[in-house]
């Protein structure tokens, strides 16, 4: 099968599981967590609503299917902070710019007509995101309310690359002069840790899960994905050619790239085999083409 024939399988076979909302594997009552609303189509991982959107979008489907609509809909009003203007999970994690940029990425690559409201995401962010580097003390005073996981001594780096991701989709004549700012900062903070290196130890990956190619990019990237977001903004700098090293050194002898890091627990399998191999290796192509 051509990576084409194996997405397009994929898709059919995601859509099929639809339930009469347009949703995936929603919540019943028994499950856990039913009774805590603000876990609704973001568990369980990685099959639930937000999720398998996630998956269709990083599959290439059609922006334009109908079928979509919905789905999009519901998750956006699940999340959805009115008082603030930005995607929750209630007060765990509060601000999420993991969400937020998940979110960002789906409206764009989904083309909603929710342009006002995205940019209440980016303004949010542009005033509040942080881009520490190890020395930063978590205030209790809003909007960080001691959040150490996204903004601990070291900004957290999956946060970044996401908002990354969610503002590459905004088509450039969309892009504001904060849209455009905030996704410099994006892009300088990659940068600053050549792509997945420690800034501190250098010779050391960020985290052990970012050296290793990974689809679907949920809520962490890997260094892959990275560099297919630096290539979508015509990014090309030395501090990427450590990573671009490092992808090269993956290739096999017949010219794919494996999936090493496989998600579990998608809506339909993906694994090490065939489909695997075949993703990755259409992402890595698209890197390799470009930027070198």
């Amino acid at each position: 099968m051509t990576t084409e024939d194996i997405k397009a399988d994929m898709i059919d076979r995601i859509m099929a599981l639809q339930d009469d909302q347009g949703c995936w594997f929603d919540l019943k009552e028994g499950d856990k967590y039913y009774d805590e609303l603000q876990w609704h189509h973001y568990v369980p991982k990685y099959k639930s609503t937000l999720w398998t959107l996630i998956l269709l979008a990083d599959l290439e489907v059609d922006p334009k299917t109908p079928e979509l609509i919905q789905p999009l809909e519901i998750v956006t009003q699940q999340f959805l902070n009115q008082e603030h203007g930005i995607f929750t999970i209630g007060k765990s994690h509060f601000p999420i710019p993991c969400l937020n940029g998940n979110m960002l990425y789906l409206h764009h690559y989904f083309q909603s007509d929710s342009d006002a409201l995205m940019n209440r995401v980016v303004d949010f962010f542009w005033e509040y995101q942080r881009f520490d580097d190890g020395d930063f003390i978590t205030p209790k005073e809003f909007p960080y309310h001691k959040n150490q996981s996204c903004y601990g001594k070291h900004t957290c780096y999956w946060g970044v690359v996401k908002l990354l991701k969610g503002l590459s989709f905004i088509p450039a004549e969309k892009r504001s002069d904060k849209a455009k700012l905030l996704l410099q900062r994006c892009i300088d903070f990659v940068l600053k840790h050549e792509v997945c290196y420690s800034s501190h130890s250098p010779s050391e990956f960020l985290h052990p899960k970012i050296s290793q190619l990974t689809f679907p990019n949920m809520y962490r990237g890997d260094f892959l994905e990275i560099l297919w977001l630096l290539k979508r903004e015509h990014v090309v700098v030395p501090q990427m050619q450590r990573a671009i090293d490092l992808l090269k050194e993956k290739m096999d002898q017949d010219g794919t790239f494996p999936l090493e890091s496989p998600i579990g627990n998608l809506a339909i399998p993906i694994g090490k085999g065939e489909k695997g191999r075949a993703l990755v290796t259409h992402r890595a192509r698209m890197v390799l083409e470009e930027i070198i």
